[in-house]
């Protein structure tokens, strides 16, 4: 595994694929940091729905990198298909750990805030913003080409799954008044719920420990969803 996650880091590194998504990433990242003073909680909480998006286009980047050709050449070098699908979800991880990190700490290092942010914050910020790329990553993954064939519906899924999530956030005092619906929808209300707490927190209650928690599981579930589908894609 460790040789294929180094030719996948390589290969992806390659392509120049990852130029667009990046730049977006920095010229928000600035742009949003440009007038000061900022409030820290809601600043994270902004700036973590921008990754939410972009991670969709890493992902799709990622999992597009190779042609059909080599990527058969690759999966037979590999230890079959989900190997090289894991190693996939692991470079789009990665990713998302490094941009999160990014997230958080550049705003704290040109002083952007209105006072410094403590530790409590800087959790909460970077638990933000890498929960919902990871959700965003397995949101994204059931519509690329594995499992979707037209690259045009693999970006029109992507958005659209990825705004209704976003929108599902919104309406969520409509979707309790539907008993349960709320568990098997993309969690994304749960971060900005969280991050819309005062700056002057002191502490972060239990319960934000398993609302996160629960953003974690559900994208793993979906993840498992996509190796299932992956798995009977075959036999169609």
């Amino acid at each position: 595994m460790k040789n294929l996650l180094c030719y996948q880091c390589i290969n992806y590194l390659r392509t120049k694929n990852y130029i667009p998504p990046f730049s977006i990433f920095i010229l928000f990242i600035v742009v949003n940091y440009t007038f000061v003073p900022n409030p820290i909680l809601d600043s994270y909480s902004f700036t973590s729905i921008m990754l939410f998006f972009l991670m969709g286009w890493f992902t799709i980047t990622v999992f597009h990198t190779e042609e059909e050709g080599q990527k058969v050449i690759t999966i037979l070098h590999s230890k079959g298909q989900s190997a090289y699908n894991r190693s996939l979800f692991i470079v789009c991880v990665a990713i998302a750990f490094c941009l999160s990190t990014v997230s958080v700490i550049y705003p704290t290092l040109i002083g952007a805030f209105s006072e410094p942010p403590s530790v409590l914050h800087l959790l909460m910020g970077f638990l933000s913003h890498f929960s919902l790329s990871v959700l965003a990553i397995a949101l994204s993954a059931i519509f690329t080409r594995e499992l979707i064939r037209d690259r045009q519906n693999t970006w029109w899924g992507v958005l659209s799954i990825l705004i209704i999530a976003v929108v599902i956030a919104t309406l969520k005092n409509v979707i309790l008044q539907v008993k349960g619906l709320i568990w098997l929808l993309p969690p994304v209300h749960l971060v900005l719920e969280m991050m819309s707490s005062d700056d002057s927190l002191k502490y972060i209650p239990t319960v934000f420990y398993w609302q996160f928690a629960w953003i974690f599981i559900y994208s793993m579930l979906w993840i498992g969803l996509f190796f299932f589908f992956l798995r009977h894609k075959r036999k169609w």
